[in-house]
């Protein structure tokens, strides 16, 4: 061969090289191969099969499935290539055969390579052993080549028409499989696109939600109104249906809202008794899970979860779903973030009440504590007056009767004022837990008949007689003797100056375990409805036109005594007089004043 016939053949292989480039770039076709998604995918038995099947009816050691990309093909089977490329499971296109049916979009039938002008330089000669070759192009149903399916010899031979058939029809069984797993990744890929649409959409409704249920929750501070409206927004996005049950001063239950989607099912939540705990189990497919309880039956499902303030509980919040609908992860994070905004208005609510209570309280106190100060005040003040008076008048000097009543006055003033002074620094040290509860060994009967000498003043006004019993022997306990002094002299204060100055009876019982002190008087008597609320701060069952104090001594009564272990009950009748008990055990052990308050 003349060296210019072998210009002519390089410079003619070159143009097919550079045919082949521009055909392998065309963004079309490379669209249409990633399409696919098989590019870099495991082997499979569908593919291989066929490639077996191609090879035992033909008669050749090899069978490929081959993708070609723009810079390397990629063998999706590879049945009898040897190592290592079995193992790559792809080649540069330096060493493909394939790209030639590729670009052309033409079955290429070669007999022997080595004699090929363009294909006899091709490295897949000399390394894969590739002498005979047969390929079928795999065409996409858009009209682009993405590969081929090819059968290979390693020596000369003359493929016949019977195998060319065979090689046809293996290959379009080849593209078929491809388009079928094209059209399955696509409706995969429409699947998860309209599932993550949805769930966009979700979330989307989710935090809606969220923001929403948080406006409508700061509207107000009336919290039957807000809860109504918070868990109708809640239906039906978060669940079916959504109570609410608040906790109230006495530790009960209530319900105070609910909602649901279906107005008879409602109405039958709305009938229901009210629950007796917050996360009581119900049945035995209940089970309580993280602080919350999850409740499953043929009726569907529902969640409870408590409402937590700052260290407490409020309430609880149960949302319930149908049968059908799944009780999972994202509805339980939403039913949590749910109820956190629901506690966070609740005791919001709470507080506000609780200041706006303070504030009427400190209100009261101010007014009250005014008007007492001021009445011993003003009696010190107009004998100072008289004293002074009387002592500028030298001729005329004061009698020692006089004298010593006026002092007398002046003293019962002072003692008025420190009784009031006194009261108001137990208020403070009861409410902070500082107020001194030593425990000893106390002689009760003694005690108080120590108290009672101390009123022998005013227990001689004219219709107060003072009955005692139960005092001639030592009732001993292990109590604090100042705080029971305390209770004791209230109690009787308050009998004294509620009595109408009728009898007074004071009786002293016990066993071995407890002690029972009950003073009773036959006066003005205390009405039903005020006579829980008499323990309170502040609080009288009488108007203070009539009746000076603070209205602390029975709230400070009930205090000392809670903590030492006891109890304080009362029985009246209006217009009849009241007695008031104190129980006692006889072995007090101190209660923490948190428990108190």
């Amino acid at each position: 061969m003349s060296h210019s016939h072998m210009e002519e053949q390089e410079a003619s292989r070159e143009d097919v090289l550079r045919e082949i480039q521009r055909a392998l770039h065309r963004q079309r076709r490379l669209e249409a191969l990633h399409r696919t998604a098989l590019m870099d995918t495991p082997a499979e038995e569908a593919f291989d099969r066929l490639s077996r099947l191609a090879t035992r009816v033909i008669g050749v050691p090899v069978g490929l499935v081959t993708l070609v990309d723009r810079d390397r093909q990629f063998f999706k089977s590879c049945v009898g290539l040897p190592a290592p490329w079995c193992d790559m499971r792809q080649t540069p296109l330096t060493h493909s055969f394939c790209m030639h049916v590729v670009a052309t979009g033409e079955p290429l039938i070669i007999e022997d390579a080595r004699l090929h002008p363009v294909l006899r330089d091709n490295l897949a000669v000399d390394q894969l052993g590739v002498v005979a070759y047969a390929g079928m192009p795999l065409t996409a149903s858009e009209g682009e080549t993405i590969g081929t399916f090819c059968v290979i010899d390693t020596q000369p031979r003359v493929w016949s028409d019977e195998d060319l058939y065979v090689l046809e029809e293996l290959g379009a069984s080849v593209m078929t499989e491809i388009e079928l797993r094209a059209t399955r990744e696509m409706e995969a890929q429409a699947r998860a696109a309209q599932a993550a649409q949805a769930e966009s959409e979700a979330a989307r409704q989710r935090f809606a939600l969220l923001a929403e249920l948080s406006a409508v929750l700061a509207e107000g501070f009336d919290l039957q109104a807000v809860l109504a409206r918070a868990v109708r927004r809640v239906v039906p996005l978060v669940a079916d249906g959504c109570s609410v049950e608040l906790l109230d001063a006495d530790g009960r239950l209530h319900r105070a809202a609910v909602a649901h989607r279906d107005p008879r099912e409602e109405d039958r939540l709305r009938s229901l008794p009210e629950p007796s705990a917050l996360l009581a189990p119900e049945g035995k497919d209940a089970r309580s899970v993280a602080g919350h309880l999850r409740l499953t039956g043929p009726e569907g499902a529902s969640i409870r979860l408590p409402l937590t303030g700052h260290s407490r509980v409020l309430g609880a919040v149960t949302f319930t779903l149908r049968p059908v609908r799944p009780l999972g992860d994202i509805e339980m994070a939403l039913a949590r973030d749910v109820a956190r905004r629901m506690a966070l208005a609740v005791e919001n609510a709470r507080l506000y009440e609780e200041s706006r209570e303070a504030i009427l309280l400190r209100d009261k106190f101010l007014s009250i504590a005014s008007h007492e100060l001021r009445t011993p005040l003003t009696a010190l003040r107009l004998q100072a007056q008289t004293l002074l008076r009387d002592a500028s008048r030298a001729a005329q000097p004061v009698a020692p009767e006089e004298l010593a009543r006026k002092a007398r006055l002046v003293s019962r003033q002072v003692a008025r004022l420190g009784q009031l002074v006194d009261e108001l620094l137990d208020i403070s040290r009861l409410t902070q837990g500082y107020l001194s509860f030593q425990l000893e060994d106390v002689d009760l009967a003694e005690l108080v008949r120590e108290v009672v000498a101390r009123f022998r003043e005013e227990l001689l006004r004219p219709g107060i007689r003072l009955v005692l019993s139960g005092l001639d022997a030592p009732v001993v306990g292990r109590w604090n003797r100042l705080r029971l002094e305390q209770v004791v002299i209230n109690l009787l204060t308050n009998a004294i100056k509620y009595g109408r100055g009728r009898p007074i009876s004071l009786e002293l019982r016990h066993d071995e375990e407890h002690v029972w002190l009950t003073v009773r008087d036959e006066g003005i008597g205390i009405a039903p409805g005020d006579q829980e609320r008499i323990f309170e701060r502040f609080e009288r069952a009488v108007s203070e036109q009539h009746y000076s104090g603070f209205g602390l001594g029975l709230w400070i009564v009930r205090e000392i005594v809670h903590r030492l272990g006891g109890s304080i009950s009362v029985n009246s009748t209006p217009g009849a007089g009241s007695a008031f008990t104190v129980a006692l055990p006889r072995r007090s052990s101190q209660m923490p004043s948190s428990l108190l308050h």
